[in-house]
């Protein structure tokens, strides 16, 4: 393979990779969108006294705010990956606060986003290469 070919498929990838992040960050803002409709009860689903219903919701409620978080955390990792620096624990803790935010109103969604966020981040840290 000649050295102009091998260039243009390392071009090829970087323009890939950016056209991900911002996939990312655009399903990322969808899903804050939605969170702060559903969360912030601009839009309210249920509100009645069925137990499993409010369960329900609530989990509804914590999908949302989770994939923002995953999509956060992907976005701004491959970019910070592109760029040549590493994801620092201020970036973690600055999603964690904005992914708790927006699930101050109801004490339900915010124990199961501290559940949540606390097994993504295990997670993460384990599947971490070295």
């Amino acid at each position: 393979m000649s050295k102009i070919s091998r260039f243009e498929n390392k071009s090829d990838s970087t323009d890939f990779a950016y056209k991900t992040v911002i996939r990312s960050v655009i399903l990322a803002g969808l899903f804050l969108a939605l969170s702060f409709i559903f969360n912030g009860e601009i839009i309210k689903i249920y509100d009645g006294t069925n137990d499993f219903l409010i369960i329900l919701v609530a989990l509804f409620k914590v999908v949302l705010i989770l994939l923002f978080f995953i999509f956060s955390i992907i976005s701004i990792g491959n970019y910070k990956e592109l760029s040549g620096k590493p994801l620092n624990i201020r970036d973690l803790i600055l999603l964690c606060i904005i992914s708790l935010l927006q699930a101050f109103r109801n004490p339900i969604v915010l124990v199961f986003t501290l559940f949540g966020l606390a097994i993504l981040l295990v997670y993460f840290y384990i599947s971490q290469e070295g």
